[in-house]
């Protein structure tokens, strides 16, 4: 009798210590989700943080992982797992996640899960540069009554005195060349065989070192802007990828195609400016989607002749 009742004792003790241990586990763990901005511009930066707080006595096996692709955003820097022990016996462990987009509109960026933990989502507006709205009207100011000179015959005699260096220039510098053989074109190839001659180059680079990495990308979209470019009599060296994609959908281009420019053109973009560091095959790819790309061009381009 007194062995049933030691045993129902250790039992109910057992069970408490167990409901206490998975209270403190379930009731003591915090996962705090925060930003510092949540409306941005395309290409802007976004900090997000992860903070989660667990009794001490918890071990973390698992962490919160971060998806090799996102839709709509591109992960600029994966900051490193911090951990510090705090008061009332609790530990904090923190990261930083740097991450950006070049898609306008509004974006959710997904929630991470880590076994039992998981974080929020967080809503980011991703827009352009608003428009300068700041004229207003003025007061009118009084007249103001101002003496004036009739500069007229200076004009004119400088005029003739400048028509008459122009003059004297010009045919000293014909006089002076009118032996020379004109200048031949600008350019010795089509577009799209200047582009393709360019691109058959970049099979020389060695994917396998990062510097080689980042001018073969560089190459890649300075190839595919100029051959735009050269295509529509317009310089588009200085446009970013949002600029090129625009100008996709003007000419009519159809939403499967542009996807596939856009994420070669984001690589690129993540390469040259967030040093990003591609595995070989990524690269070969890029280099692949830009001639096909070029090629699709080239080919409407041709079935749009009378």
């Amino acid at each position: 009798m007194v062995k049933g009742k030691i045993s129902k004792r250790v039992l109910s003790i057992g069970m408490a210590s167990c409901f206490s241990f998975c209270a403190s586990f379930c009731f003591g763990q915090d996962i705090q989700t925060s930003t510092d901005k949540k409306d941005i511009l395309i290409g802007e930066q976004v900090a997000l943080k992860i903070k989660a707080v667990l009794p001490a006595g918890i071990i973390l096996k698992n962490w919160f992982i971060i998806p090799d692709s996102i839709p709509h955003f591109d992960i600029v820097e994966t900051g490193k797992l911090d951990s510090l022990v705090s008061t009332n016996n609790l530990r904090t462990f923190e990261q930083t996640i740097v991450f950006t987009s070049f898609d306008s509109g509004r974006w959710v960026f997904p929630s991470l899960n880590a076994g039992t933990l998981q974080t929020d989502p967080v809503n980011i507006n991703v827009g352009y540069a608003p428009a300068d709205s700041s004229n207003q009207l003025r007061d009118i100011k009084p007249i103001i009554s101002v003496s004036y000179t009739d500069y007229l015959w200076y004009y004119i005699a400088g005029a003739i005195v400048l028509l008459i260096f122009i003059i004297v220039l010009l045919y000293r510098y014909w006089k002076k060349n009118r032996k020379l053989k004109p200048a031949g074109p600008a350019y010795k190839l089509a577009p799209y065989e200047e582009a393709i001659q360019e691109i058959k180059k970049l099979s020389q680079y060695n994917l396998q070192n990062p510097e080689e990495v980042k001018s073969y990308h560089t190459k890649l979209s300075d190839i595919f802007k100029r051959y735009l470019g050269r295509r529509q009599n317009k310089n588009l060296l200085n446009k970013t990828t949002s600029d090129l994609l625009i100008r996709m959908r003007e000419n009519k281009m159809i939403r499967e195609d542009i996807s596939v420019l856009a994420t070669t053109l984001r690589c690129s973009d993540a390469v040259k400016f967030a040093k990003y560091l591609p595995p070989v095959s990524e690269s070969e790819e890029c280099m692949m989607r830009i001639t096909a790309t070029i090629n699709l061009i080239e080919q409407q381009a041709k079935n749009s002749k009378p």
